[in-house]
């Protein structure tokens, strides 16, 4: 019984050894996205739009604008 008791904490060891000597995946911390800055412009009231794209397009609220 004592060597059947043994033979299971060694098996046991042996499986824990075997998982912790393969190489560990690190990840890299998320970077964090670039903040969007809109100025107002100098001359007339202006506005923007996000694209899907990605783009941003400002343009004066007189004369709107659309991503197509």
């Amino acid at each position: 019984m004592q060597n059947l008791l043994l033979l299971l904490i060694a098996a046991g060891s042996s499986s824990l050894c075997a998982c912790t000597t393969q190489p560990v995946a690190h990840v890299e911390p998320a970077r964090p996205a670039p903040a969007i800055v809109v100025r107002k412009p100098r001359g007339e009231p202006g506005d923007f739009v996000l694209c899907k794209d990605g783009r941003v397009l400002v343009f004066p609220a007189a004369h709107p604008q659309t991503c197509s």
